[in-house]
C-alpha cells in the first residue's frame, strides 16, 4: 500500500481527536445475508480454492466511513453497496462474509499478514497492484466539498493554495496534496494545509467545527452527504480518478479466488442483481463498471 507521511495541520482541534477514539473502534461484524437472496452455483463454487472453500468464508477488512459505499449504519452494522454486492457474490460461491472494521492504512498491511482475505472498498492504483489483485466494480471520482454557508470556489485542485484541506489519513489524495501545497509555494502562494483524520467521519466532522475550509473526499461520498445534508455541506468540484476496486492478494490461491468472484459478479450483473444495487444505494448508472476488469486501473 502507498503510505505517506504527511505532517498534519495544528489546526485541527483536539476535540476532534478524542471523539475519533470513540468513532473508530476496531471490531468485527456479520455481513447480513438476509438482504440478498442467492442460491450456491455449483459451477462457480467448485472454481474456488480449497483454502477457502475448507474455511467456508472469507475474512473481509473494510474501513466504513464512505457512506453509501461502505458505512456503519443506524442499528451499528456494517452497510453499503459494497457489503451488499459482495454478500451476494460470496453468496453464490458457498461462501459468507466476516466483515472487519479496521482503519483505512491498516487494511493492505492487514492482507499482508494474513488478517484479511478481502478489502473493501480501495481506488485501483497501478502502483497499489504490487501488493493488491483489484476487481473493479464502480468509477470513481473525487469531490472538494466546502460548507454550505461559505462562498468558497474552485476550478481546479491547483487553486487550493491558502485552503485548510480534510482528507483521510492513506488516502490516494496525499500526494497529490503535497505536489499541490509545492507548487503553491513555487508560485509564491500561500502553501495548502493538510488537516488529516483518521476516517472521512472526522473530514466532514471538521467543516461543521470549522477546523476545515473545504474536504477533499471520493465522490460517491461527497454527493451522498451533500445529498443528504445540504444545509451543511455543498460540492464545488469534481474530477474522475480512478475505479472503485475489492481487494484481493497476490498470491496464487488468491489471484484464483479472483477468478471466481468475477464470474460471480458477472451473473450478479446479467441477472439484474448489479442494477438493483446501485439504485437501492443511490448510485447513478454512468458510474458502473458492469464488465468487472482485473486490474483495470490506468492512473499511477
Amino acid at each position: 500500500m502507498l503510505r505517506y507521511c504527511l505532517k498534519p495541520s495544528k489546526i485541527i482541534l483536539s476535540v476532534i481527536s478524542v471523539i475519533a477514539v470513540f468513532l473508530s473502534p476496531i471490531q468485527s461484524a456479520q455481513a447480513d445475508e438476509s438482504a440478498i437472496q442467492v442460491k450456491v452455483d455449483p459451477s462457480l463454487s467448485a472454481m474456488v480454492p480449497q483454502y477457502y472453500r475448507e474455511k467456508g468464508r472469507i475474512v473481509v477488512g473494510v474501513n466504513p466511513d464512505t457512506a453509501p459505499i461502505k458505512f456503519i449504519d443506524d442499528n451499528g452494522d456494517i452497510a453499503g453497496f459494497t457489503p451488499d454486492l459482495l454478500t451476494a457474490a460470496a453468496g453464490l460461491l458457498g461462501l459468507r462474509l466476516d466483515l472487519t472494521q479496521a482503519s483505512f492504512d491498516s487494511l493492505i498491511p492487514g492482507m499482508k499478514a494474513n488478517r484479511f482475505d478481502v478489502l473493501i472498498s480501495l481506488a485501483d492504483f497501478k502502483s497499489r497492484q504490487n501488493a493488491v489483485t483489484f476487481i473493479d466494480y464502480l468509477n470513481m471520482g473525487e469531490t472538494v466539498v466546502a460548507p454550505a454557508d461559505k462562498n468558497t470556489t474552485l476550478t481546479s485542485l491547483d487553486n487550493m493554495c491558502g485552503l485548510r484541506v480534510a482528507f483521510a489519513k492513506g488516502s490516494g489524495v496525499q500526494p497529490e496534496g503535497e505536489r499541490i501545497s509545492a507548487n503553491c509555494v513555487k508560485q509564491g502562494k500561500q502553501p495548502m494545509v493538510p488537516n488529516i483524520y483518521p476516517d472521512d467521519n472526522l473530514v466532514f466532522l471538521s467543516l461543521t467545527t470549522g477546523a476545515s475550509d473545504v474536504a477533499w473526499v471520493d465522490s460517491p461520498e461527497g454527493y451522498y452527504n451533500t445529498k443528504k445534508f445540504p444545509t451543511k455541506y455543498k460540492v464545488i468540484f469534481f474530477t474522475y480518478k480512478a475505479p472503485y476496486g475489492i481487494g484481493f492478494g497476490v498470491d496464487e490461491k488468491s489471484k484464483q479466488l479472483v477468478v471466481a468472484m468475477q464470474k460471480a459478479l458477472l451473473k450478479l450483473q446479467a441477472d439484474g442483481t448489479y442494477e438493483k444495487l446501485l439504485g437501492k444505494w443511490g448510485l447513478q448508472a454512468k458510474d458502473a463498471l458492469p464488465t468487472f476488469p482485473i486490474n483495470g486501473a490506468t492512473s499511477h
